[in-house]
Order: C-alpha cells, then sequence, then structure tokens
C-alpha cells in the first residue's frame, strides 16, 4: 500500500497541472494581498481580524487542492491511464484509497506551500504600514493549522468526485459551479453553513466565528463526513465500472 501510495504521489508531481496551478495560485496570492494591503484603511489594518484575514488568502489552497484531486482520478479515466494502472495493481479499492491518501497529503503540501507564500508577502505589505505587526500572533497559526487541514479535506473530497464522475472537465466545472452558484443560492435559506464548501472553510477559518459558518469543530466533523461520504462514494463506483 505504501508504494502504491509514492507511486500516486510521483503521477501528481510529474503533472503539469500541478506545476500550472501552483503558479497561478503564487500569482493569485501576491496580487489579492498586495491590493488588498494596499487599499485598507490604516486603521483596520490596527486590528488582529483584519492581518488574520489577509494572511488566510493562502485559504486559495484548498481549491487548489480539489482541482488536483479530481484530476488525479478523472484524469486517469480521460487520459485513458487508468487501466494500466489497474491492470499494475488489480485491486481498485487499494487504488482508490491511495488516492486519497495522496490527495490529503497533496493538499497539505499545497496549503503549506500557500502560506509560505503568503505570509512574506502580508509581512512586508504589514511591516510598511504605521501599525503594529501581528502576524506571529497565536491565531495567525491556528488559521494556518485549519488552512492545512482543510486543504486535506478539500483534496480528498476532489479525488472522491473525480472517482465518481471519471470526467475531468465535468468535475472541476461541476465543483466550481457548486461553489460559486450552488451554495450562494442557499444562502436564501440560510442552509449555506451545513453545505460542503462552508464547513471546509470553517476548517480553515478555524478560531474564528461567523454567523455564515458553523464553529471550528461542528464543520470539522461535518467536513471529516463529506470526504469520507465521497471517498467512499467515489471507490464503490470505481469498484463497479467498467474499464477498456
Amino acid at each position: 500500500m505504501r508504494r502504491l501510495v509514492r507511486a500516486e504521489l510521483l503521477k501528481l508531481q510529474t503533472t503539469r497541472l500541478l506545476l500550472w496551478l501552483g503558479l497561478l495560485m503564487v500569482a493569485l496570492i501576491a496580487f489579492i494581498v498586495s491590493t488588498r494591503t494596499a487599499s485598507t484603511a490604516t486603521f483596520s489594518l490596527l486590528q488582529q481580524s483584519e492581518q488574520r484575514s489577509i494572511a488566510e488568502t493562502a485559504a486559495l489552497s484548498i481549491i487548489v487542492a480539489l482541482i488536483v484531486g479530481i484530476v488525479s482520478t478523472a484524469g486517469e479515466y480521460t487520459r485513458g491511464t487508468i487501466d494500466h494502472t489497474f491492470l499494475a495493481w488489480p485491486r481498485r479499492e487499494q487504488v482508490v484509497a491511495a488516492k486519497l491518501l495522496a490527495g490529503a497529503i497533496t493538499g497539505v503540501a499545497l496549503a503549506a506551500f500557500a502560506e509560505a507564500v503568503t505570509w512574506p508577502i502580508a509581512a512586508a505589505w504589514v511591516s510598511s504600514k504605521p501599525v503594529p505587526f501581528l502576524l506571529w500572533t497565536h491565531t495567525i497559526l491556528i488559521a494556518y493549522l485549519g488552512v492545512l487541514a482543510a486543504g486535506a479535506i478539500g483534496g480528498v473530497i476532489g479525488v472522491g468526485l473525480g472517482a465518481l464522475l471519471r470526467r475531468q472537465t465535468a468535475g472541476i466545472v461541476l465543483a466550481l459551479l457548486w461553489l460559486l452558484v450552488g451554495e450562494p443560492v442557499l444562502a436564501i435559506s440560510g442552509a449555506q453553513r451545513f453545505a460542503p464548501g462552508h464547513a471546509i472553510a470553517a476548517v480553515a477559518d478555524a478560531g474564528s466565528h461567523s454567523s455564515d459558518m458553523l464553529a471550528f469543530w461542528p464543520g470539522l466533523l461535518l467536513a471529516l463526513g463529506y470526504a469520507a461520504a465521497f471517498g467512499a462514494v467515489g471507490m464503490i463506483a470505481v469498484a463497479r465500472s467498467d474499464v477498456g
């Protein structure tokens, strides 16, 4: 099993999509942090919550982890390489389990990379302002731990969704439409707090409180439940699918 997980991680490391998504993530983080900090009033930057919010731009990595997870499974069906994977390792459930674990590891790695990019940029901008430097505080560390956990969960859900749909483009489009359209529609009835995206956001926003999201622990339990459900359904779908 360990060898299978290493093989899945190697596949992800050698894909060009991961490189391009990583570069896009760096560009977006630099743009968002720079423009937001530069345009934020000094009075607002005095507040720890504002500096924390800027540092949490690293949470963009969760969406990247979701997309990478989808591609890691659905992409093999799209490219036709899934046949070779199952020939090398016929136990499909183990293959999906390895992909789920690799998705979680990759999600954590992407989140850590995003944090390593976000913090220095945020620190440089905040230091240039006549405000106290609050990016060393305990709440920032807690928030970044939440982003790491959310990255892992996003990666697992992406793998499960990709295994369920087995269509790379459809999976990515469906995931983005749900996050951008589906969950905002749920806000009309106030049910958005229990949706997958908001549950993961509650994990990423660890220690903060918002009426739009659950508290950290309920959000974490719900997000883990979604990850387990998508993983299980994806595993069943792959096990019962015809390949070739």
